[in-house]
């Protein structure tokens, strides 16, 4: 936890906050008695870590302590909760949480958003109440970002968060939650880094929690989201919509799910990106750790039907766009051809064919007087009339050759 308050001769007093704790107050060296700043529950403090895995300064349960039924940092009340609304995605199991993960990103916006009919504008200070994220999210995403904000809340105490789990895509067994989101420390982005490189891709979505660092610009002066400088990589969120990064700005926090890959440039260390094509795989909120006021969760504004209707183009002209190369010849015979040009038009039909010459089968007869005479064949085609003769032309005067004497060191003048 990253605040409690003072708790002295049985009176509550002021909130302290954890990055008062390496400073040594007061409160600390005179070991006054502190509770959770939301319940009754004793808590200490403990000052930061130093080693392979750092870890600020924070306040943690007192030993054999839980918090109350009530308290919104009761990791029980929060699963319950998380459950509920999860619309199956989020199971508990004992004293665990287990998100379920689909395999692809197509599916995990084929479920219907959770609907809420509490009021945005939240009276929450501290940011701790479990509500909907706006505007209306899947339900994964949604309790991803309910759990990303109630861990940042234990500044990712490893207790509390051993009773998160999530489910890949065919399995029964459980797994930590590292394996779907990876931050804030950087060790965790290398994790993924190395995970993909490896060639040991996951095979479901995974999401990306930190802090935006900084807003910087592409070639085509579209915005890109830095969020962390690794030891060999650089962690960035880009989109070919504007729309949905302008929303975020430097010092907020950021939960990003989607499909993650390492991209090499020709000049420059490796990136860890991911395209964003939806809104709902950006939710952002921020975060003040020396007051811990924290503010609603909200997504980018979804699409609009020109955008998507750009994407969709893009997509068919990319599908219809032919291999290098000549183009495919017909197999078959052509349908239809045009009939070859002759010198000569064709000749007409006749109704009747010309008579073969007859074969003395039988004895000749006395031959009859009014018989006709057979009518003659006409020609097959009409005879061609005589071109007109060509005027002959005057020939030409022959042509003098001039001969022309050449001298070994140039012409002669």
């Amino acid at each position: 936890m990253d605040k409690a308050r003072l708790y002295q001769h049985g009176t509550l007093g002021a909130k302290v906050f954890a990055h008062e704790i390496d400073d040594e107050p007061w409160w600390r060296r005179q070991k006054v008695p502190l509770v959770c700043a939301f319940c009754m529950t004793p808590v200490v403090s403990q000052r930061t870590t130093v080693g392979r895995a750092p870890r600020a300064a924070l306040f943690r349960l007192a030993a054999d302590r839980q918090h109350e039924d009530l308290c919104p940092l009761n990791p029980t009340e929060v699963l319950q909760k998380i459950a509920h609304g999860s619309q199956g995605v989020a199971v508990i199991e004992g004293d665990e949480l287990h998100l379920v993960l689909p395999d692809d990103l197509s599916q995990i916006d084929a479920t219907t958003p959770i609907i809420d009919t509490g009021s945005a504008a939240s009276c929450d200070r501290f940011g701790v109440n479990v509500s909907t994220v706006r505007p209306l999210l899947p339900p994964l995403i949604n309790s991803a970002v309910v759990i990303a904000r109630f861990l940042q809340k234990h500044d990712y105490d490893a207790d509390v968060v051993a009773q998160f789990k999530v489910r890949r895509p065919g399995e029964t067994k459980a797994v930590g939650w590292g394996e779907f989101c990876h931050g804030p420390t950087p060790a965790d982005h290398a994790r993924l880094y190395a995970r993909i490189t490896s060639g040991t891709k996951p095979k479901h979505p995974v999401a990306v929690y930190g802090g935006v660092t900084a807003v910087e610009h592409d070639s085509q002066d579209r915005p890109v989201l830095r969020l962390a400088d690794g030891r060999r990589f650089t962690v960035r969120i880009r989109s070919e919509h504007a729309s949905l990064l302008n929303p975020l700005a430097a010092g907020s926090f950021v939960l990003a799910v989607g499909a993650w890959k390492v991209w090499t440039p020709r000049r420059g260390r490796p990136e860890l990106q991911m395209f964003a094509e939806e809104h709902w795989q950006l939710a952002h909120w921020t975060y003040d750790a020396a007051t811990g006021r924290s503010s609603p969760p909200a997504c980018p504004p979804p699409l609009s039907l020109a955008q998507r209707t750009l994407r969709q183009t893009r997509a068919a002209a990319a599908t219809r766009k032919p291999a290098p190369g000549r183009a495919a010849r017909p197999s078959g015979p052509p349908t239809s051809a045009a009939p070859p040009l002759t010198a000569t038009p064709p000749a007409p039909p006749t109704t009747a064919a010309a008579p073969a010459p007859l074969t003395p089968t039988s004895p000749p007869g006395p031959v009859e007087p009014d018989a006709a005479p057979p009518e003659p064949t006409p020609p097959a085609c009409p005879p061609v009339p005589p071109q007109p003769s060509t005027p002959p032309r005057p020939a030409a005067p022959p042509r003098r050759r001039t001969r022309r004497r050449w001298w070994p060191f140039g012409r002669r003048r």
